[in-house]
C-alpha cells in the first residue's frame, strides 16, 4: 500500500511509465467488453461481435462529422470497447480512480437509501478507508519487448491528437490482438497475464516474473498495480494536485460532458459532506466548539463550518460548494 504523496512522488522521479487509475483495488486489466460477454465467448466470438460495434461507430462518427480514430473514439465517449484507456498523467488516471469512486459510492448508497445516525458513521468509515489501485506500465520497456517480439499480442497505441478528449487526458489505448493468441487465452483474463502467458508459451527461456503486484522482464518493472487510500487529508491535497496540474473535467473533457461532470461531482460531493461521510475519520466532538463558532456555523460561514466539522474542503480544487 502506498500513499498518494509516494505516488504523485514515484511518478515525477520517471517518465517512463503510462498510468490507469482504478476506483477499487480489485479491478483488473480487462476492458468493458470482455467484462460484459459470458466467460466461455472466444476470441473469434469476442472480435466478431467488436467488429460489429466498431463498423456502426465509424457510420455514427462520419455522420456526425467527429474527428479522430473510431477506435478511440468509441473508448473516449463511453461506448464498451476492447481496449483500456491509459495516460501519460498520473494526475489523469488519479481524477478517475477518485471521481469514478464517488459516483458509484452516492449512486449506490447514499441515493434513495435510508440513512440514520449508525449508518452514517459506517458510510463514513467505508469512504475514508477505500481502497483504490493505480496501474503503472513502462512503456519505454514496452517497446523494448516489442521490439523483440515482432507479433506481441499486447498493443498499446499512442495519442490520436485529432481525438480531443484522447488529446486533452494525453490517453493511450491498451488492446489484445486476438490473431496472436491461442485457444485457451480468455478474454476475461488480464492484458497482462495474456501477455506473460503468450511469453511463456513463445519463449519459454524468457518470461514475465510475476513477483507480488509487479510483472518484471529482464529485472526490471513492466507492470506494478499500486493500491492506496484517501483519507481526508490526502482528499484535499489530490483536489489541489489535480486542479494544479489541468486533471480537472472541464480540461479533460473539452466540451459539454466537461461542463455536465463538473456540477455532478460537485452535487455528488456536496451529498457527502452534507452527510458527513466526506469528513475526517475522527467525529469531532461538538462540546470543544465555542458558542462564537457555533453561532457563525448556524448564520452559513462555510469557512467555519469547515474547520470545525471537519468536512472536506472544496474551492482548491474543481468542485464546488453548493
Amino acid at each position: 500500500m502506498a500513499t498518494l504523496q509516494e505516488i504523485i512522488l514515484e511518478a515525477k522521479n520517471n517518465n517512463n511509465f503510462i498510468y490507469r487509475g482504478c476506483a477499487f483495488e480489485n479491478y483488473d486489466l480487462v476492458p468493458t467488453l470482455a467484462r460484459k460477454l459470458k466467460i466461455d465467448v472466444s476470441f473469434d466470438q469476442y472480435n466478431i461481435y467488436s467488429d460489429v460495434v466498431k463498423k456502426a461507430a465509424e457510420r455514427g462518427y462520419a455522420e456526425v462529422g467527429m474527428n479522430g480514430l473510431s477506435d478511440g473514439l468509441s473508448q473516449h465517449y463511453g461506448l464498451s470497447t476492447s481496449y483500456l484507456d491509459w495516460s501519460y498523467s498520473v494526475y489523469v488516471a488519479l481524477y478517475f480512480a477518485f471521481t469514478s469512486y464517488i459516483k458509484q459510492f452516492v449512486d449506490e448508497k447514499i441515493l434513495d437509501q435510508d440513512i440514520d445516525h449508525c449508518k452514517m458513521y459506517c458510510l463514513r468509515d467505508d469512504f475514508n478507508k477505500h481502497k483504490y489501485c493505480i496501474y503503472r506500465l513502462n512503456k519505454t520497456l514496452y517497446d523494448e519487448l516489442k521490439s523483440q517480439y515482432s507479433k506481441l499480442p499486447l498493443i498499446v497505441y499512442d495519442t490520436d491528437h485529432t481525438n480531443e478528449r484522447m488529446e486533452s487526458q494525453k490517453g493511450l489505448l491498451s488492446s489484445i490482438d486476438s490473431t496472436r493468441v491461442d485457444d485457451k487465452a480468455k478474454i476475461q483474463s488480464s492484458q497482462i497475464k495474456i501477455l506473460a502467458d503468450w511469453i511463456q508459451t513463445n519463449n519459454p527461456s524468457d518470461s514475465l516474473k510475476h513477483i507480488d503486484n509487479k510483472y518484471l522482464w529482464n529485472k526490471k518493472t513492466l507492470l506494478e498495480k499500486t493500491t492506496f487510500k484517501l483519507p481526508q487529508s490526502d482528499r484535499n491535497y489530490l483536489q489541489k494536485c489535480l486542479k494544479e496540474n489541468g486533471a480537472i473535467s472541464t480540461k479533460l473533457f473539452p466540451d459539454f460532458e466537461g461542463v455536465k461532470k463538473n456540477i455532478e461531482f460537485s452535487e455528488d460531493y456536496n451529498i457527502l459532506r452534507d452527510w458527513e461521510i466526506a469528513y475526517k475519520e475522527a467525529p469531532f466532538p461538538l462540546n470543544s466548539i465555542s458558542q462564537e463558532d457555533l453561532s457563525k456555523m448556524v448564520n452559513g460561514n462555510q469557512k467555519v463550518t469547515n474547520s470545525r466539522l471537519n468536512t472536506d474542503h472544496l474551492g482548491e480544487g474543481e468542485f464546488f460548494l453548493f
